[in-house]
């Protein structure tokens, strides 16, 4: 190991001992810049000197007169590479700078007003043409990144398509390939330099976690379809992978600074309607990079970003919270009944730092190590909205790379609830619906390696191993009674294959098999497509996945109240989320059932927690009841009906709570199932695709796709049944008994008190839908021996669906670009006859969305501008405690939410500033102010104005 490590060590050292060299060593490199049509001089062009390992010796940028002059460079052979905006690049090999001396080299430039196929890596792991990429890859290179106003990396990937993007506020957001959304989702694998971006234990992707910035970003890739094979668990939705720019090629500093406003929001609470003059919204950021001789280079960077939420009322949430949770430390009038407690600041900072190393042309070492802290956040979860104060996320990340060989080790952690000794929570974190705190200072540690040959000209193998370890830690709020028990390890390996069956022609094979810690067989994942490549700028291809999704911590360990449902005398039925059990899962009729319980069934009831579990007959809690209705029925008619309980005469009626709208609706017994242990959900997916650019100026790209899932994982969804008089014998029973003792009018009498007490036959306001008298519970858990109203996860049975993407782009002129996307799905609701569970299922993302974009650039007048078109047709939701209103005319079907199309507005100017960079932008998203939510739950979303000022140096 010693002698392994020796050269990299001394190689380092001399590096940092020969970071500055002397003046009197070295030389100067000077020249002109220049376009090959008419030789216009090119200002703003970056000319930079590099070793062969590709480490940056010296860069600069030309003056308004194409000139440039680079001081400093050490005498030696090196790498001239010369690029700008719209020109094709030009490297100039051999340039001998000597010591002391001044040499001139001038570059002339081709124009490009074309379309460049980039490279791209997250497909195969390897770096590629997307041409040749086995899959659906689209690309947002630096230029674009750069010139955008972007709070997150998110705003980048909008006009992407078959992407799904549910928006909850200015940075939060949940990002799907495809479909199956979710309020607080994880579905999507997201990499940041191929290191997992996830909250630990959570696996839920919060972009404004994310600690690079901005200007950190080198490229965006977006993987549509299943990844399994080489990403392992959690890809079978696609892969978003955010690189950054190594500090070797991006020497110096850039300063930036954004701000702007949203228009107001609007919204509604207690039936009336309001609206605030809209706010602010500002953020600074600052990156700098260097080398430290020629094999080391060091990056900093981080940001720090303040605004005011749009604002929303969630009727479940209270208006104060500080009088039942006063360990909140809520400030004086801060609840209220207009917006309950929530706290709309939006405070964030974080940063980055990163070490590269690179010993020789084939070596790379590469350390990093990233912190955000989010001071004040409103993030959505499936139990309602969360307030964060002070949560933070840490990570660091190592990565080796010799040749083909590639290793990397990483952890990320979360930091939330824990006071400075780590063992007391505190309410830093809580939920809006009860107070509650949340602690979370879980961890996820990672470790891969990946290499790869050739076997003569026509193959070439990888393979390579994963292992995960999930180390949640909650303090006992999010995981409960599971708290002692629930980490997770997961192992995996992989082999992946190319085969050029011939000049055009390249066969792709993969194999991966993983085994998870809670689940009881291995998942196998193959891979197979056909890229035929016509010629080197286009490509047809036909792929089969089969990829897979694990349950998450979440689905296997939650316990976590999440809100409560009042009755009457301060009685009333919590609502709690949880996770399914690895051993048993939740069985309803366990020997049998409850005698005497409709459809075999048992209950608990908060009017008698001491009696344990009951047959699920509502007759039994008659006196319940009419407890529920004595304020309108009057004392004499409550002391008739206890006196005169029934027997038999009375039915019971099963009602499932909709947590969204607080309202109960029918459901049969037969649709009450046994919950089993939960397993990894199966993709099997065969997609077909053409991608081509033509003369450079022209991009196509073309996907149908056939997706069927198998023991799909759905979302939260309560499971659990409330227990019902029903509403015609019990009508009947009190006409009877009226009757018998002379009540005045006693049919409408009994309709009324009947209607009170049992409720309507369809879905109504929790006000008037009578009186719940238990819960359906399972009997074979300890986590449900409580009345409690729950939400959990389960298999469903199997899902279908298909559906196609297109992409176009077309540079008209040097000036004039056009782009479009679309994207459709065959359905978004799937009935529970269909996927063979006792509840519905939606995709939680719209059927059919599109884009449409027209751009103008002017380099000699340093400004670009475009406008862009999006379109989306709304969709019904069914997540966690968001769930969309029935549908009055059926109220089986859930009713969408609304469509909408935005213009959105962009503009970029660079100043004149010799050889200095800076750069002015400003994009405004829903330019006519459409008012309209991504999401059930989420505030509408306006207007909303970001200006950029950037300074390179």
């Amino acid at each position: 190991m010693a002698r392994a490590t020796g050269p990299w060590l001394r190689s380092l050292v001399l590096a940092l001992a020969t970071a500055v060299p002397a003046s009197a060593q070295s030389g100067t490199l000077s020249g002109k810049v220049s376009a090959a049509d008419g030789g216009k001089p090119i200002p703003d062009a970056a000319v930079s000197v590099q070793l062969p390992n590709g480490a940056v010796l010296a860069r600069g940028a030309t003056r308004g007169d194409g000139s440039y002059r680079l001081t400093g460079v050490a005498p030696g052979t090196y790498l001239v590479k010369v690029s700008a905006i719209r020109y094709t690049a030009r490297e100039i090999p051999g340039i001998t700078v000597t010591a002391g001396g001044t040499l001139t080299v001038d570059a002339i430039l081709e124009a490009r007003p074309a379309i460049v196929e980039e490279l791209i890596t997250t497909a195969s792991r390897v770096a590629e043409k997307q041409t040749d990429a086995p899959a659906a890859t689209f690309v947002i290179g630096t230029e674009e990144v750069k010139e955008r106003p972007a709070l997150t990396a998110v705003d980048h990937i909008r006009s992407v398509p078959g992407v799904d993007i549910s928006q909850g506020g200015l940075v939060q957001s949940n990002v799907v390939a495809r479909g199956f959304n979710n309020i607080f989702s994880g579905a999507l694998l997201t990499l940041i330099d191929y290191r997992y971006a996830a909250v630990p234990s959570l696996r839920v992707n919060v972009a404004t976690f994310f600690p690079m910035t901005n200007d950190d970003i080198e490229k965006v890739e977006f993987v549509l379809g299943p990844g399994a094979a080489l990403y392992g668990p959690n890809a079978a939705n696609g892969v978003l992978n955010i690189l950054t720019k190594s500090p070797f090629a991006s020497t110096g500093g850039t300063i930036s600074f954004e701000g702007g406003a949203r228009a107001g929001s609007r919204y509604a609470s207690g039936g009336a309607a309001y609206t605030d003059n809209g706010a602010e919204i500002w953020r600074a950021s600052g990156r700098y990079a260097s080398r430290a001789g020629t094999k080391a280079a060091l990056k900093l960077s981080g940001s720090y970003l303040k605004g005011t939420e749009w604002r929303e009322r969630d009727p479940a949430e209270p208006a104060d919270l500080a009088t039942t949770h006063p360990e909140l430390g809520l400030p004086a009038g801060r609840c209220n009944a207009q917006t309950g407690c929530r706290d709309f600041n939006l405070e964030q900072w974080g940063g980055e730092a990163r070490l590269d190393v690179r010993p020789d042309a084939d070596t790379e070492i590469i350390g990093t190590f990233g912190l955000t802290d989010a001071e004040s956040l409103i993030e959505y979860t499936g139990i309602g909205a969360a307030q964060a104060r002070g949560w933070k996320y840490t990570t660091g990340q190592i990565r080796f790379r010799h040749k083909r060989l590639f290793v990397q080790g990483f952890g990320n952690f979360s930091g939330a609830g824990m006071d400075s000794s780590g063992g007391t929570p505190r309410a830093k974190a809580f939920l809006f619906r009860d107070g509650n705190p949340i602690v979370d200072q879980s961890r996820v540690w990672s470790a891969q390696f990946q290499h790869g040959f050739d076997l003569g000209d026509r193959e070439t193998l990888l393979y390579g191993a994963d292992y995960i370890y999930t180390d949640a830690r909650t303090g006992g709020t999010i995981n409960g009674a599971n708290e002692a028990d629930d980490n997770i390890k997961e192992v995996g390996g992989y082999a992946h294959s190319v085969t050029r069956l011939g000049p055009k022609v390249d066969l792709v094979a993969a194999l991966r098999v993983d085994k998870h810690s809670r689940m009881t067989d291995v998942v196998w994942s193959p891979r197979a497509g056909l890229v035929y490549k016509p010629t080197p700028t286009q490509a047809f291809r036909v792929t089969f996945n089969r990829a897979f999704s694990t349950p998450t911590n979440n689905d296997l360990f939650l316990d976590i109240r999440a809100g409560n449902i009042p009755l009457v005398g301060g009685i009333g039925y919590d609502v709690r989320a949880l996770g399914v059990p690895s051993k048993g899962g939740f069985q309803f009729r366990v020997d049998g059932g409850c005698t005497g319980g409709i459809g075999n069934l048992c209950m608990r009831t908060p009017f008698n927690p001491a009696a344990g579990v009951l047959p699920a007959r509502a007759a039994a809690l008659w006196a319940a009841a009419v407890t529920g209705v004595s304020g309108s029925a009057g004392p004499q008619l409550t002391a008739l009906m206890l006196s005169a309980p029934p027997t038999t005469e009375i039915g019971t009626q099963l009602r499932l709570l909709n947590p969204t709208t607080r309202q109960f609706v029918d459901v049969a017994p037969e649709q009450v199932r046994d919950i089993e242990p939960l397993k990894p959900t199966i993709n099997h997916e065969i997609e077909a695709g053409y991608k081509a650019l033509v003369g450079g100026r022209f991009q196509v790209s073309l996907d149908g796709w056939y997706e069927h899932k198998t023991d799909f994982g759905g979302p939260l969804i309560v499971e659990s049944p409330n227990v019902f008089l029903d509403r015609a014998t019990t009508i009947q029973y009190l006409t009877d008994l009226f009757t018998r003792n002379s009540v005045p009018n006693p049919a409408a009498t009994a309709q009324a008190i009947g209607t009170g007490m049992a409720g309507r036959s369809a879905a109504t306001t929790l006000q008037t839908t009578g009186v719940p008298l238990g819960t359906v519970v399972p009997t074979n858990s300890s986590l449900t021996a409580r009345p409690d109203i729950f939400l959990t996860y389960r298999n469903f049975g199997k899902v279908s669906l298909w559906g196609g993407d297109v992409a176009l782009d077309y540079v008209v002129n040097t000036h004039l670009s056009l782009a479009g996307s679309y994207s459709w799905v065959n359905k978004d609701f799937f009935p529970r006859t269909e996927v063979n569970g006792p509840t519905d299922v939606a995709l939680n993302a719209s059927k059919s969305k599109g884009s449409v974009t027209v751009g103008w650039r002017d380099d000699p007048g340093r400004w670009s501008a475009e406008v862009r078109f999006r379109a989306l047709k709304g969709f019904p939701v069914n997540s966690g405690v968001y769930v969309s209103p029935s549908d009055p005319s059926d109220p089986g079907r859930l009713l969408p939410t609304d469509s909408y199309g935005v213009f959105d507005l962009q503009g970029t100017w660079r100043p004149p500033f010799g050889d200095r960079s800076m750069l002015v932008s400003a994009n405004v998203q829903n330019l006519l102010n459409r008012h309209y939510s991504t999401f059930v739950g989420v505030p509408n979303l306006g207007r909303l104005f970001l200006t950029k000022l950037a300074y390179t140096f």
